[in-house]
């Protein structure tokens, strides 16, 4: 596998920074080079929130994400998606909550552009808004294809408080779901 650039971005508060601690986290356990960087405000909850995760088999020198190469990013909150999408490569894949991410007509023809409702997977299928980072990684693992499967749950029962773990666990396929039906459909 070569270099790898991921990016998830919401508000503070969404669980977007443990995302990508998890993902970081899955990768090294498979041997792979990992950094993550998060990028936020001063604001503990509610504003713009960042996080790239790099992933290569070399060792990685320079650990930031180069904007115009970041191949994947996910947004739940259409305030960082406005500051963070221009980082996506050219026809990279930015998959995005339509009910709090709203692309132009021009977001659309520069990036492949997919819908899954995250946050009200996460409200109503399982009944814990805290579970959205789950769903989120399981779409980023189906549609990245850069991570096992298996490994990335690891690392999320290992970050996420006992009581939670099987909400997550339930998220986390729910994700790989929901992507898989919206793969299967374009």
């Amino acid at each position: 596998m070569s270099k790898r650039q991921i990016r998830f971005t919401g508000v503070g508060g969404q669980g977007i920074i443990s995302a990508g601690d998890i993902l970081c986290d899955a990768a090294i356990k498979t041997g792979m080079h990992s950094v993550k960087i998060g990028t936020y405000n001063s604001q503990v909850r509610g504003g713009p929130t960042a996080i790239d995760v790099l992933c290569d088999e070399k060792t990685i020198y320079f650990p930031y994400a180069i904007d115009g190469e970041i191949e994947f990013m996910c947004s739940v909150a259409d305030a960082s998606y406005q500051i963070y999408k221009k980082g996506v490569m050219t026809n990279g894949i930015i998959v995005i909550d339509p009910n709090l991410v709203y692309p132009s007509a021009d977001d659309r023809k520069s990036w492949r552009i997919l819908e899954i409702p995250i946050v009200e997977i996460a409200k109503n299928e399982i009944g814990n808004i805290a579970t959205q980072s789950s769903i989120a990684l399981g779409v980023a693992v189906h549609i990245t294809k850069c991570f096992d499967e298996k490994i990335l749950l690891e690392s999320i029962l290992e970050k996420v408080p006992k009581k939670s773990k099987e909400a997550n666990r339930r998220a986390f396929f729910l994700g790989i779901e929901y992507a898989k039906k919206l793969v299967e459909s374009k």
